[in-house]
């Protein structure tokens, strides 16, 4: 593919986007009365509103017109069909496959993989049945009610969020840690409130070597020895591909779910690394998670690019991005059940996209991902969203809400209408003689709301989420599915810790590092 910046529609794109630059929202709406129903789409149970956005029918026309040129299309078949199109691992992407039907048919290697999918799936449903029903049950015969997850990113931000998000749904009688962190203040904090003899611990890592969930998980062995665990193999589980690294651990070769190469970390939730959902809400409504998903993939595969949810927003993303210099994007969940949303999308969008290199490994000359934040509303109103209406950046907002939860009416229709008014106040601003009371407006923003957060709404917006992703890597020429450079520190820490434990600093590192890590080893109280 050609460098995206030097494609003619590209430089369309740039010129257009000078010829804009003028115009107002708050006349775009003025002028056009239809611009609102124009500007939405209205699909399964969610409407997209994306017409407070500078842009006009011209603009989206040669955004539609850039997917075309990158082969958007094409490159959409192609992961679905299991193309190897993570180029630099030489991998398959296949996490759609993880939420098809059982009669789907996808094959790769010679084999259908849905065969492999559907294997798994029933022994995840047969292991939670167990656990619920108490037939799997602790050492001391107690059964099983408390759910600790060890992993990290992809580990662990997609099933807690899931986890966090649909709680009104899960088990009776049950609760649900997560242990991510290297700092073990977070262990002590969750051991401090869970019993040993009814604990279960689900141990998340594809590799089984990862750092810190490793060096998390013997911990909590250890602890459960010292509690008087005489058979790990009712309390451990491991979701990998490493079954001898896991045997090695102590952890039942029937307690080792699989996952595959083709399936990134931050894509994973749809595998067994959802088994944490599954324990917590019970396998019904993890199904229902996993068919809320596959219906977004079916309307991200069939649906045309000008009604297609996750092309346009991506091609907006794009729009700024590149042509407005908006560095930054805000996700803004006015549900308090999407708290961990915004972290949850700040690892999908930064480490797939968080790329200086195109697919063949030429050096970009142009903006990939914008740094991905934000915060549930109203909270963020009072945190931030001073600099979104007067400060001197650009920052587009994704705005998402429920129209229907449970609890009370008076706070729903607050809460609503605090969204709807945000958006309403960065599109059209407030004039004023006075520079500190004046709010320019003209700020972009799209608003996703959901009829409920059901499981299979939760599904549909997460893969909404990850085709926007995919899209933006196409549109920039790279590829969203490795993360070599999250590598470097990773490898670099265990050099200093090694140094650490043999107080070799000098010859080894320059001489801020083995400053720091002599005062450390100096000042630490063990």
């Amino acid at each position: 593919m050609t460098t995206p910046t030097r494609q003619n529609l590209w430089q369309e794109l740039f010129a257009h986007s000078q010829q804009i630059r003028t115009l107002n929202m708050r006349d775009l709406f003025r002028h056009e009365t239809g611009r609102a129903s124009r500007y939405s789409i209205e699909w399964s149970q969610l409407l997209i509103d994306y017409s407070k956005n500078i842009i006009t029918d011209e603009t989206l026309e040669l955004l539609m017109s850039l997917a075309r040129a990158t082969e958007l299309d094409s490159a959409i078949s192609d992961m679905l069909r299991g193309d190897r199109i993570n180029v630099s691992e030489d991998r398959a992407v296949l996490h759609t496959a993880l939420r098809c039907p059982a009669d789907s048919v996808i094959m790769f290697a010679g084999e259908n993989v849905i065969d492999d999918v559907q294997a798994q799936l029933r022994k995840i449903k047969t292991f939670v049945n167990a656990v619920h029903s108490g037939s799997f049950r602790g050492w001391t015969d107690k059964p099983l009610t408390t759910f600790v997850n060890i992993g990290i990113g992809g580990s662990d931000l997609g099933p807690k969020l899931a986890v966090d998000a649909l709680k009104r749904y899960r088990q009776p009688n049950t609760r649900s840690f997560f242990i991510s962190n290297l700092d073990y203040e977070q262990i002590q904090q969750v051991t401090s409130r869970i019993d040993p003899e009814t604990t279960l611990f689900i141990v998340s890592s594809k590799s089984f070597g990862t750092l810190e969930t490793r060096t998390n998980a013997e911990s909590l062995l250890a602890w459960m020895k010292a509690a008087g665990c005489n058979a790990i193999d009712r309390h451990f589980i491991a979701i990998s591909s490493n079954y001898d690294a896991v045997v090695e651990f102590g952890i039942a070769e029937d307690n080792i779910f699989s996952t595959w190469d083709w399936v990134g970390g931050r894509f994973s939730l749809w595998s067994a690394t959802g088994m944490p959902v599954a324990l917590a809400l019970g396998f019904q409504h993890f199904e229902k998670l996993l068919s809320g998903a596959h219906e977004m993939d079916r309307h991200f595969a069939e649906q045309d690019f000008e009604q297609n949810i996750p092309v346009i927003l991506a091609l907006l993303d794009v729009w700024y991005n590149n042509f407005f210099d908006a560095d930054t994007h805000a996700f803004i969940p006015y549900d308090e059940s999407l708290r961990l949303l915004p972290d949850f999308l700040s690892q999908l969008l930064m480490e797939s996209n968080g790329k200086s290199t195109t697919r063949d490994n030429s050096l970009i000359d142009y903006h990939t991902v914008p740094i991905s934040w934000g915060s549930s509303g109203t909270n963020a109103q009072h945190a931030f969203f001073q600099l979104l209406h007067q400060g001197t950046r650009m920052v587009p907002v994704d705005f998402l809400a429920a129209m229907t939860k449970p609890g009370d009416q008076q706070h729903q229709d607050l809460l609503i209408a605090n969204c709807i008014a945000q958006s309403q106040a960065l599109m059209q601003g407030e004039k004023s003689s006075s520079p500190h009371n004046y709010f320019p407006g003209n700020k972009p923003s799209n608003t996703l709301f959901y009829s409920e957060l059901s499981p299979e709404n939760l599904g549909k917006l997460l893969a909404l989420y990850e085709h926007r992703t995919f899209v933006q890597g196409v549109l920039w020429n790279i590829n969203s599915f490795d993360q070599w450079g999250r590598e470097l520190g990773e490898k670099l820490a265990t050099s200093v810790y090694e140094a650490m434990q043999n107080g070799n600093m000098a010859d080894t590192f320059d001489s801020s590092t083995a400053n720091l890590t002599n005062y450390y080893l100096n000042k630490r109280q063990p």
